[in-house]
């Protein structure tokens, strides 16, 4: 089968989904089948570049016109003869506001001969119930541009990352199917003391070398996660059970993370009983490595959202158990219901007594990404090798 990825930005490690159609790409060549990729707005070229074409790779300047840029796509499509086109949207890859820009819906009509496939990576502010009046304003755009795209679409399958925005586009008329986020670092094994040694070499000898528990937290630290809870919730678990406990913030945690750390590491009264320490941006490997060296993870995103994270996508790959802190986003319309990945636990549901045992079900690390590979292909008909759709 011949499939179509179309996306806005194909830069190497500045674009998220970018970087999700890279590897799912690659998952679907290693099951036999050849894949074209594209990207429609990529504000990562150089002023002078108008395109930059690799072997089956093909990015578009942001700065050519709508007209210009369906022309190209129609004439990469006709030579690729594909089977399906797979549009993979974050509408504010297309502008800073997350509206769809109406020259957009041109490049639709390059894709009318072969049959269109779409995942939703983000919908439209607005859908909790306790969003502020100017979400739900600016909300109502980018929904009514991004609905008015996929009645102009018209996609014969549509993909989302988790059940809250499945209920959302059930709500507008369109019926999708869930197709689960893999994680954003690869799974690379290590043996258990090369692990502890890695982050023994991160931090000397200030790092704890009594037993303990290590907590990671991975990525982007949200604004709307309030430390305080949490830390609370750990200092209790670590009173009960006499075992230290060690949080180690790993990765870009982004502006405000950033600043929230640096205050925590300085406020020791806010964070007394908990050791904190910041490691930052490390190779693939180092992070692939700590992360089987750590006891949990710790995520920020809330627990109605909690799979379209990658970064959680991640630290279940790696095994471990996530505490998910945040409760606080509740659909406007309809009850999320979903089985959750056992390794998966919201806070309010933990007691202190509990916690060892939640510790105790980690499991061997492995990489989600061949079976949902597996999964997009048998949703739109190719051959899946048999086994594939198997964890």
């Amino acid at each position: 089968m011949k499939i179509a990825f179309l996306c806005t930005s194909l830069a190497p490690g500045r674009d998220g989904v970018g970087d999700y159609v890279r590897q799912l790409a690659a998952a679907c060549a290693e099951h036999g089948h050849v894949c074209l990729l594209v990207a429609l707005h990529d504000r990562h070229l150089a002023p002078s570049a108008a395109l930059l074409q690799r072997t089956n790779e093909v990015r578009l300047a942001a700065s050519l016109s709508w007209s210009r840029r369906a022309a190209m796509l129609t004439d990469l499509l006709r030579d690729f003869e594909p089977h399906w086109v797979s549009w993979q949207i974050v509408a504010y890859g297309f502008h800073p506001k997350g509206i769809l820009p109406p020259g957009s819906f041109a490049l639709i009509d390059s894709t009318r001969p072969w049959e269109n496939h779409v995942t939703l990576h983000e919908l439209w502010l607005g859908l909790a119930q306790r969003d502020r009046l100017r979400m739900k304003v600016v909300g109502a755009l980018q929904r009514r541009r991004l609905l008015a795209f996929l009645r102009h679409l018209r996609p014969a399958c549509v993909h989302t990352t988790n059940p809250a925005y499945q209920l959302a586009l059930a709500h507008h008329g369109w019926p999708s199917e869930l197709l689960p986020l893999f994680g954003n670092m690869p799974v690379l094994p290590v043996k258990p003391y090369l692990a502890r040694a890695e982050l023994t070499d991160l931090f000397g000898q200030s790092f704890p070398q009594k037993p303990g528990w290590i907590g990671v937290i991975f990525g982007t630290i949200h604004p709307q996660w309030r430390p305080e809870p949490t830390l609370d919730f750990l200092r209790a678990v670590s009173e009960h059970s006499g075992q230290s406990i060690a949080l180690l913030a790993l990765g870009r945690s982004g502006a405000h993370g950033a600043k929230l750390l640096s205050e925590l590491s300085g406020a020791r009264s806010g964070i007394s009983g908990i050791s904190l320490f910041v490691a930052g941006p490390q190779t693939p490997e180092r992070i692939s490595h700590v992360l089987q060296a750590a006891d949990f993870g710790l995520a920020t995103h809330p627990w109605a959202l909690i799979e379209k994270s990658g970064t959680t996508a991640t630290l279940l790959e790696h095994g471990l158990p996530v505490l998910v802190p945040r409760d606080d986003w509740q659909l406007r319309h309809g009850t999320i219901t979903r089985a959750h990945d056992p390794l998966l636990r919201r806070m309010a549901d933990l007691s202190p007594e509990s916690f060892a045992r939640w510790l105790a079900e980690r499991r061997d690390p492995t990489s989600l990404l061949p079976v949902i590979a597996a999964k997009f292909l048998a949703h739109l008909g190719g051959p899946v090798p048999r086994g594939a759709l198997v964890a």
